[in-house]
């Protein structure tokens, strides 16, 4: 992909390719085209495209995409609790059919194998998105990222521009994307908080895609590092941020 800004070409021939469970670092200096590559990763922007060969960004099928912008948070008049409930709303409508059909069941004298197969499938479903662990889950994230039972019921709007950051990085991993894109996530994280996270995105089972220039937190999650360097161009290296230092200093004496 490529793409252009007043005549100024901000990313060249970007070829990359993010697996299922990569553990990638973007860097680069300030105003390079990070910001750029994410939005049009995450479809807000749309590259340029000059041969029918360029400008495609392709997706397997049920891709979804949790994206963490710098300077952004979740805002509103909610409460934080109903907030990440919100996450396992969905499965609000299946608790409800598999409640019916157990009082159905309950009621016949004769249980048809349909109504068994239909309840057995809602609830190995059920299970299968959290329906019966959700709510420890939502107070193992959030105590994760530094809140107390106390905050659970305080509107989100009454909370720091830093804490609503935090917020919104809990619900993304209440989410779970099978892409999770992180711009800067340390920025208003103290020491324990950030070893938390790192401990929790271990674990993560999808993809990650971390900007960040808290070196540490890369060489603990990233295991490829994608770095800006010239004007536009992306490189890719292999290894931490450590490992990507050592080889550029390699490139740079073989030059």
């Amino acid at each position: 992909i490529n793409k252009f800004y007043n005549g100024k070409q901000i990313l060249k021939n970007i070829n990359l390719c993010i697996d299922e469970r990569d553990r990638i670092g973007l860097i680069g200096i300030n105003g390079c085209g990070k910001t750029t590559l994410l939005r049009i990763l995450t479809g807000k922007e749309l590259p340029d495209r000059s041969t029918e060969k360029d400008g495609i960004v392709s997706m397997a099928s049920k891709t979804s995409i949790g994206y963490l912008e710098q300077m952004s948070g979740l805002d509103g008049k909610s409460a934080v609790i109903e907030e990440m409930k919100d996450v396992f709303s969905h499965l609000d409508s299946v608790l409800e059919r598999m409640k019916q059909l157990e009082l159905q069941m309950k009621n016949d004298e004769f249980i048809s194998e349909d109504v068994s197969e239909e309840y057995s499938k809602l609830a190995a479903y059920y299970e299968a998105n959290d329906g019966y662990t959700s709510e420890v889950k939502i107070k193992t994230v959030l105590n994760g990222m530094g809140f107390s039972e106390s905050d659970y019921n305080r509107e989100i709007s009454s909370f720091s521009g830093g804490e609503k950051t935090r917020l919104a990085i809990a619900k993304l991993l209440l989410e779970e994307p099978n892409l999770l894109i992180l711009d800067e996530p340390t920025n208003h994280l103290d020491f324990k908080t950030i070893l938390w996270l790192e401990d929790y995105l271990k674990d993560y089972k999808g993809a990650l895609l971390i900007v960040s220039h808290d070196r540490y937190f890369l060489d603990n999650m990233a295991d490829r590092i994608f770095a800006f360097e010239g004007e536009g161009h992306l490189v890719q290296y292999e290894g931490g941020y450590t490992d990507y230092l050592e080889a550029r200093e390699r490139k740079m004496s073989d030059m």
